[in-house]
């Protein structure tokens, strides 16, 4: 048997498609992991089980109680950042995506929390002016 964390291959990498069951809505760029219902839910870099559950980033505002797409290796287009073109993203303390590396005393970052990389910002294809987030999730380590 061999394991697919993914249900489809795109043309911009591999997605899956699970339910929001989180109560508000999921908003594209957001990185998420699989929670143990097997539904869509957001990153505490403070726990151990959800750092190392962050399975991708949304590839679009998903509503509560409907099912939605998250990249999980490839890219997510259009994404909103003020980030620059090459700088890697990291998810940090409120599971939002931030171009500061993680470390401690940095942005409420303490010891023992964990510092976990989404991807790195590219200029859109189709549209230079836009950003794309490409999309290598890594748990890094530990503070």
């Amino acid at each position: 048997m061999t394991y697919r964390p993914y249900n489809q291959l795109t043309a911009s990498g591999l997605s899956d498609i699970r339910p929001n069951n989180t109560g508000v809505t999921i908003t594209k760029g957001t990185p998420i992991r699989i929670n143990s219902s097997g539904e869509l839910d957001f990153v505490n870099v403070t726990s151990e089980a959800q750092a190392l559950a962050a399975s991708g980033i949304a590839a679009e505002d998903i509503l509560n109680l409907t099912s939605g797409s998250i990249v999980t290796s490839g890219k997510v287009q259009n994404i909103i950042t003020t980030a620059s073109f090459g700088d890697l993203l990291f998810i940090d303390k409120t599971g939002a995506l931030t171009n500061i590396k993680p470390s401690i005393g940095i942005n409420s970052f303490v010891a023992g929390d964990f510092v976990v990389s989404a991807g790195v910002v590219a200029k859109n294809v189709s549209n230079p002016l836009l950003k794309d987030l490409i999309v290598i999730v890594d748990i890094i380590g530990q503070l």
